[in-house]
């Protein structure tokens, strides 16, 4: 079961990769240096527990 830091950083990071085309890019650079991140730690959490 996801937790919910991975949910959040999850819908988050769509959400920075949808507004990428009103942000000029920013957005995107913002996705992948902040939530990723926690989504693949999260996701290693998630799999040490299992």
């Amino acid at each position: 079961m996801p937790t919910k830091e991975y949910i959040e950083a999850k819908k988050e990071f769509w959400n920075c990769i949808r507004m990428s085309i009103f942000g000029l890019g920013v957005p995107i650079v913002i996705a992948f240096k902040e939530w990723l991140p926690i989504m693949k730690a999260e996701k290693k959490k998630m799999e040490a527990a299992k």
